[in-house]
């Protein structure tokens, strides 16, 4: 599980411990690592490792040696030796929040064929809507096999040290700033985005700008390209661990940090999400509308259309054609105090409507397990 799959399965696995069950969550990532280190530090049913490097003989060893009673699989993590060898011994697969998108399936043909297949495998998939659920029946999963549940990010408990750290930060702020929170920004688009800001805050003397880069290799790397512009820039690693210490006169505070995007959605007016102003569907919308934020982003949604598509009927949240009609409609926000009150209003109508999912996950794995699996790790 990567940083964000890591928070989007915390409910499920908090229910699972409830009932009794002994997890081993496993990730990729140093950052994934760190976060379920930081959710579950206090529980010592949740055992945490790196996933081993799907080989054949690797996964036997694996399996082996933490003998699971299931594997669930998060959205659309498809390793082929992983689960080829758990279904040889007879372990159940499960997939939650899963996320086949339509780019994936392409054309179905040559190795993107055998890798299709794979989701045969499943004993059941957890999905987030219809349009999903239809995907994978089209690539000749068994209907039967498919439940769509909605989406587990709606379901995750925010940390009160978050929401705190959110309050100082936003008080360190001077009183009637404007805040725009960049959220999630991949390198392809800050090309655009540089110059997007610069010409904000040249035309808003009261705009600040909270910028949080999807990558940490992106951290340094944007707040010296807002340097080269003339711009003041701050990074969030100098105002200590609890975002106490006063924020120097600045233009743009970088979020030089994993984890915490959480502590940041709450300080913003406005939040614009990445990875959508080039073609790459974009990123997590879920957690700013939780917190009830307004959120704005570029045409390229299809990656999370199904939760962007309803957040749009609602008036939770915009899709703009293009780096310009979002500079726009940017400055025509923040000018109308009214429009944003009415836009998080809906933000936080619209995500409390959608909980339940992990709920709903549950009920199906639970019917996969023995009722003898308890201690087991999962």
């Amino acid at each position: 599980a990567s940083l964000g799959e890591t928070r989007a399965v915390s409910p499920l696995i908090r229910k699972l411990r409830a009932e009794g069950f002994n997890v081993l969550l496993t990730h990729q990532s140093p950052a994934g690592l760190a976060e379920g280190a930081r959710l579950f530090a206090n529980d010592r049913g949740v055992t945490q490792a790196f996933v081993p490097l799907d080989l054949f003989w690797a996964v036997r060893i694996f399996l082996r040696r933490f003998q699971p009673v299931a594997l669930i699989v998060m959205e659309i993590e498809i390793w082929p030796a992983m689960l080829i060898e758990t279904t040889r011994r007879g372990i159940p697969i499960a997939m939650a929040n899963g996320n086949l998108l339509e780019e994936s399936i392409g054309n179905g043909r040559g190795l993107r064929r055998h890798i299709l297949k794979l989701y045969l495998l499943f004993s059941h998939i957890c999905t987030r809507s219809q349009s999903y659920c239809d995907r994978y029946i089209r690539i000749g999963v068994d209907p039967s096999r498919v439940s769509v549940v909605g989406e587990m990010k709606y379901d995750q408990l925010i940390d009160p040290a978050h929401l705190r750290m959110a309050k100082t930060l936003r008080a360190n702020f001077v009183l009637g700033e404007r805040i725009l929170m960049i959220a999630s920004s991949v390198k392809a688009e800050e090309s655009l985005l540089l110059p997007m800001v610069e010409r904000l805050i040249a035309q808003d003397s009261g705009l600040r700008v909270l910028w949080a880069p999807r990558s940490p290799q992106r951290f340094q790397a944007v707040a010296n390209e807002l340097r080269s512009k003339g711009i003041a820039v701050s990074l969030r690693s100098s105002l200590g661990r609890e975002m106490d210490a006063p924020i120097p006169q600045t233009r743009v505070l970088v979020a030089d940090s994993t984890g915490e995007m959480n502590a940041f959605y709450p300080v913003a007016d406005l939040v614009f999400v990445g990875a959508s102003l080039v073609d790459h569907g974009g990123h997590n919308i879920m957690e700013p509308l939780m917190l009830g934020r307004p959120v704005v982003m570029g045409p390229s949604t299809y990656g999370i259309d199904f939760a962007a598509e309803p957040a749009g009927q609602a008036g939770a949240f915009e899709s703009l054609q293009d780096e310009f009609a979002l500079e726009k409609r940017i400055l025509e926000l923040l000018a109308d105090p009214v429009a944003l009150a009415k836009m998080s209003a809906a933000s936080v109508a619209f995500a409390m409507n959608k909980t339940g999912a992990a709920e709903k996950t549950f009920l199906v794995l639970h019917s996969l397990l023995s009722p003898m699996t308890e201690g087991h790790s999962e």
